[in-house]
């Protein structure tokens, strides 16, 4: 037998059962609609097509998102790739509102009667805008300050601002850095005020904010915080304050329907909290102390009786050997030891 007997018949089992792959990178942003469109279907393929079927490769993980089984009509979806469908007349997979979890390789395996089999792969790659994280202010000198925009993520285009007018490169201003970097050179008062760094690819932007006064910077982030707990703050105050006006004026009408008289002309007892003390007069020493009763037991008793009260500055009452009760008659002092 010939060898190029062999080269023929090799050539034709190629042809027959061969595997054929392609591969093809799809970039779609964050939430977009995706079409993976394989092959067109010539009339011959078409009208010998025995099954069409699409898998998802994530990691390690493989799922079937749809086959379709033309001999039996039958066809299927998973919820593998979500909302996902399938139209055989342009052989396109189209898939909804994509995210991260629809990323990964999708390969689409056609199956015709004569059992020739096609691989069709295609890497989906999920696409963000990227994201301004912040600006980082540093002072090289009193004068002289370098801003510098942080962005995660890919970015194509990246353009600064101050107070809403975008900053063109001059003799004191400039770039480093991709645009990521901003030099400002002999600033003065007049170009402090609010800058910001705008970050954008084809999918999206985002932009940050700082505020450069003088030697300091702040940021706008945080002084909406600050604003914020002031509010809160001052709320609570008022709140407090309405709160104890209210417990006054609900004292003070207790206080006045309690203080009311009762129909019998009487006041009415008090039984708040607040009662009143009457007051009382002044009460009047005695001007005299009556000592006649009084028998002292010593004459040393008597006279240091008497001179206790001229101390204390009472007068005693009844007869007193001190002085004549009348020009006619005269009381003796009682000698000692008499009754």
């Amino acid at each position: 037998m010939m060898p190029g007997y062999f080269i023929h018949i090799w050539l034709f089992f190629f042809a027959v059962f061969v595997r054929e792959s392609k591969v093809e990178e799809v970039k779609k942003g964050l939430y977009s609609r995706v079409e993976l469109t394989g092959e067109k279907l010539d009339q011959h393929t078409a009208d010998s097509l025995k099954s069409v079927e699409w898998t998802k490769r994530n990691r390690s993980t493989t799922c079937q998102c749809f086959r379709q089984t033309i001999t039996k009509s039958s066809v299927s979806y998973s919820q593998c790739c979500g909302t996902a469908r399938f139209y055989l007349n342009n052989n396109t997979l189209i898939l909804e509102n994509v995210t991260e979890r629809d990323e990964g390789v999708f390969t689409e395996t056609i199956v015709t009667a004569n059992g020739t089999v096609k691989h069709l792969n295609f890497t989906l790659i999920i696409q963000y805008p990227p994201n301004a994280t912040g600006i980082v202010v540093s002072w090289t000198s009193s004068t002289s300050v370098t801003l510098k925009c942080e962005v995660s993520g890919l970015f194509q285009h990246l353009m600064w601002k101050r107070e809403g007018v975008s900053i063109l490169e001059k003799h004191r201003h400039s770039f480093s850095e991709r645009n990521q970097t901003l030099h400002i050179s002999n600033i003065t008062s007049s170009e402090y005020g609010s800058y910001s760094c705008i970050a954008s690819n084809a999918y999206g932007e985002s932009e940050k904010h700082t505020y450069i006064t003088g030697n300091g910077t702040r940021d706008e982030t945080r002084s909406d915080q600050t604003v914020l707990s002031s509010g809160l703050t001052l709320t609570c105050v008022l709140g407090l304050c309405l709160v104890f006006y209210c417990l006054y004026k609900y004292h003070h009408r207790h206080r006045a329907e309690n203080g009311k008289t009762t129909d019998g002309g009487e006041a009415a007892i008090d039984l708040g909290i607040y009662q009143e003390i009457p007051d009382f007069g002044e009460v009047t020493p005695l001007p005299c102390v009556y000592t006649d009763f009084i028998k002292p037991r010593e004459s040393s008793q008597a006279s240091a009786a008497a001179q206790h009260f001229e101390e204390s500055g009472y007068s005693e009452v009844g007869p007193s050997c001190r002085e004549p009760v009348s020009n006619e008659e005269s009381t003796a002092c009682p000698e000692a030891g008499e009754e």
